[in-house]
């Protein structure tokens, strides 16, 4: 009797799957006939974004609660591996636009007394709604009941964020930006940044062979 259950299951998820499909490129041919190529463009790398982030399990919540919760440090170590190919990839980006005189692309941000209140902020939200943005859009499409309340508070937040935002950047704006390769230059502070990366990684494995 399960078994049947479980092969009617499948034929349902696989009929639907189907109807989701021929609905994405209908959007797809309707974006780009219609409307503008770019929008049809940014539906499918969001399809795309959306399935990677589904079927790898990525939640940066996850990533840095987990080590703590239950010892767990698979997301962190994929986290940290994920981090360093991207400096490496924005560190040549940014160079070769300083080589040829261009603005160095980036959003640097001072620090200061703001980074620990806006993280402790951030992850207390995180811990109590279960996930992140991408993890709660992640399971608000699996059909999790919570992330249909937490949603409406991201949504809120965002709202009210964007309202306000200008009175807090106007606090931190007086303050000194600073960025790694104007101290010690690109080539040292990229390898600066793999060697503590890699120290992380080294640490979170040792962690939950530790936990466990």
């Amino acid at each position: 009797m399960k078994q049947q259950e479980y092969e009617q299951q499948n034929n349902w998820q696989l009929k639907l799957a189907v109807i989701i499909i021929i609905f994405s490129i209908y959007i797809y041919l309707y974006l780009s006939n219609s409307l503008e190529i770019t929008l049809a463009k940014s539906w499918v790398f969001g399809l795309i974004v959306g399935f990677i982030l589904q079927r790898s399990r990525i939640c940066f919540t996850a990533a840095l609660r987990d080590p703590f919760l239950f010892g767990l440090t698979k997301l962190s170590r994929a986290l940290i591996l994920s981090t360093i190919i991207v400096s490496i990839g924005f560190a040549y980006i940014q160079y070769q636009q300083q080589l040829n005189g261009l603005p160095v692309q980036g959003k640097f941000v001072p620090l200061g007394w703001h980074i620990p209140i806006g993280a402790f902020v951030f992850g207390l939200g995180a811990a109590v709604s279960g996930g992140c943005a991408s993890g709660t859009l992640t399971r608000l499409g699996e059909g999790y009941k919570l992330q249909w309340v937490v949603i409406v508070g991201f949504i809120a937040g965002s709202v009210h964020g964007s309202y306000d935002a200008s009175f807090w950047y106007q606090l931190i704006r007086s303050q000194k930006t600073t960025h790694l390769p104007q101290l010690v230059g690109w080539g040292n502070a990229l390898v600066l940044q793999i060697i503590f990366l890699l120290f992380l990684y080294l640490l979170s494995y040792w962690w939950e062979k530790h936990k466990f």
